[in-house]
């Protein structure tokens, strides 16, 4: 049985593309919030926005996407 998938929509924006609809991720310990427009990751606590590194998600279904972002963004 796979995990049910949650999403955030208006609540937060990704601070990198402004997307407001972000997917309710774990990096098997924190909660964070995905988004799927720039890949980017992030942890949300106490108030603030923090970019969370892919790799230090082994848990992650969307590991692989988030790398391959990271590296073309990098590369551009």
């Amino acid at each position: 049985m796979s995990a049910e998938v949650h999403y955030l929509r208006g609540e937060l924006s990704c601070p990198q593309c402004g997307n407001d609809v972000l997917e309710v991720v774990s990096d098997g310990i924190r909660t964070n919030f995905l988004c799927h427009t720039c890949w980017s990751c992030w942890h949300w606590d106490l108030g603030w926005m923090a970019h969370v590194a892919a790799q230090s998600c082994p848990t992650c279904s969307h590991k692989v996407e988030c790398i391959r972002s990271r590296e073309q963004r990098l590369s551009a």
